[in-house]
């Protein structure tokens, strides 16, 4: 067998498929956490207000996927690794990390001192304890599928943890950088009750409907992060209402659309930074419902869906067409090079018709109700699929409702939003591998599951780079989603506000680093 060279490997690969736009340096994993010798200059202290589009459902990390509630949680809550603003895996509550040379073990050096917000120190038993909470099928947990690989754990002292692997598992670090991976302690019975963590932020008060406040934890081991002494989620669904208050000084920080980007460009007192974000929109379908167990069904549907409308109509422009990898990424496939990307209404009508359906057939799309974007998304394929003789009718969901409907494996078709992530073991397995903890689709495909293990377990680049371009196709052409646009993001932002810079590596580097003008 090779020697494995994990560690410089795995390392390299993040750099491969960084998005092409920008060339960071990766930090050695073996770098230690900032240090408050270094921390910024900017202003410390005050009040944070960010308009939250939705109630958070939850704050669980190994259980609860909503976006609305993986914002406040991260801050609540760390893991052994991060993802830093260029999707570099850097230390978090692991210091450094090794791989075995043969791929089968990986072992982390935690942080020294590090405490939970009740005051008891962490140790390598919470690590221990937290995996395993993941790995227990009684969980529930998010993050399963990311760590099957592991055989035992083992924790030679407090502040070491080793994993043994079943087999070698090139996405093992930049996984445990999830937020779904978080370490928690082992005697808190109910984290959505009593979320308590060692991140940067603890929970301060939590009124339904109305807005989440969190306060800065003094105690934490990353004097660099947490510039302000107080986040508030200030509960505002309705974009009108969020205009109104960024444009009147009631909010510093909110996510806009396009549009409202566009009616803030004048405002003296508010700057919009955009990005190219990880995410993608989705027609997701229930491979086992009938009529949608046929793949030439869902061939159809995809044949019969104009992408580009889609850019134009619901993201005003500010979008391209997408595959299970958002394009800012490296790694994904060219969407002209997908033959189903290109609307054919014909080709559509003879797929049904060879399925059985010339007349096409009655159904139901469900979208989240609070959501814009969703909702005009189902109405533009709701007009489209009209076209192939498919009647849809669309269900809009409460936010909660929404959530639950994912995950219950029971829908029929769901419109929704994705972040692919930065490594593709997430984009692909995580979401369509047979085992997959978000494959909500009822989709499996052994020749898909060997692909993506194959990549796992390679540590030729070229190789790896091959098998993720052949799964990305495999996908497509199953079709368990309609991949169809990666939007890019917008803030507006309050006169205020310092050092606040959004990426497609998510918001929690960017709020971590936030100050306020005093």
């Amino acid at each position: 067998m090779k020697k494995w060279a994990w560690t410089s490997l795995f390392l390299s690969l993040v750099l491969f498929f960084t998005a092409c736009s920008s060339k960071p340096a990766v930090p050695s994993p073996s770098a230690a956490p900032a240090s408050s010798a270094s921390a910024a200059t900017a202003a410390t202290g005050g009040e944070l207000i960010v308009a939250a589009e939705q109630d958070p459902v939850g704050f669980d990390p190994h259980k609860v996927p909503a976006d609305s509630s993986v914002r406040i949680y991260s801050l609540i809550f760390d893991s052994l690794t991060k993802l830093d603003e260029k999707l570099n895996v850097v230390p978090s509550l692991a210091d450094s990390w090794k791989t075995a040379d043969d791929g089968k073990s990986i072992t982390f050096n935690l942080h020294k001192g590090v405490k939970f917000h009740n005051g008891r120190e962490m140790t390598s038993d919470d690590v221990k304890y937290s995996f395993e909470r993941i790995l227990n099928k009684d969980t529930g947990a998010l993050a399963k599928s990311y760590f099957s690989s592991i055989d035992t754990i083992e924790t030679p002292d407090a502040n070491t943890v080793v994993f043994k692997l079943k087999t070698p598992d090139s996405a093992f670090a930049a996984n445990t950088a999830s937020a779904f991976a978080s370490i928690v302690p082992k005697e808190v019975v109910d984290l959505n009750k009593e979320p308590i963590g060692t991140g940067p932020y603890k929970m301060d008060k939590n009124e339904s409907g109305q807005f989440v406040t969190l306060k800065k934890n003094p105690d934490h081991f990353n004097k660099d992060l947490g510039k302000v002494d107080t986040i508030k989620f200030q509960i505002m669904k309705d974009e009108a209402e969020r205009l109104a208050a960024i444009r009147a000084g009631k909010v510093d920080l909110a996510l806009v659309s396009a549009d409202t980007a566009k009616l803030l460009g004048s405002n003296k007192n508010v700057t919009v930074k955009g990005f190219q974000t990880l995410q993608y929109s989705y027609l997701g379908i229930n491979v086992k419902k009938k009529p949608f167990d046929d793949p030439r069904v869902r061939e159809a549907l995809s044949y019969a869906v104009d992408r580009k409308q889609i850019v134009d109509t619901v993201w005003k422009s500010q979008a391209v067409p997408s595959g299970p990898v958002s394009p800012a990424l490296s790694w994904a496939v060219d969407t002209n090079s997908y033959a189903t990307y290109k609307t054919d209404i014909a080709k559509a009508k003879q797929l049904l018709a060879d399925a059985g359906y010339p007349n096409g057939f009655d159904t139901v799309i469900e979208t989240a109700s609070t959501y814009p974007d969703m909702v005009d998304t189902a109405q533009v394929l709701q007009q489209q699929l009209k076209a192939v003789g498919i009647n849809v009718k669309i269900n809009q969901l409460e936010w909660g409702n929404y959530v639950k409907t994912w995950s219950s494996k029971d829908m029929t078709l769901l419109v929704g939003r994705n972040t692919a992530g930065a490594v593709p073991d997430r984009a692909m397995r995580f979401y369509f591998g047979t085992t997959g903890s978000a494959n909500v689709w009822n989709y499996s495909n052994p020749k898909y599951d060997e692909v993506l293990q194959n990549a796992l377990e390679s540590n030729d680049q070229t190789q790896i780079k091959q098998l993720y371009d052949e799964s990305q196709k495999i996908l497509v052409q199953d079709a368990p989603n309609l991949f169809l646009a990666s939007p890019k993001n917008f803030y507006a932002m309050n006169e205020k506000v310092q050092g606040f810079e959004p990426t497609a590596a998510g918001e929690y580097f960017a709020l971590v680093k936030t100050s306020m003008k005093k």
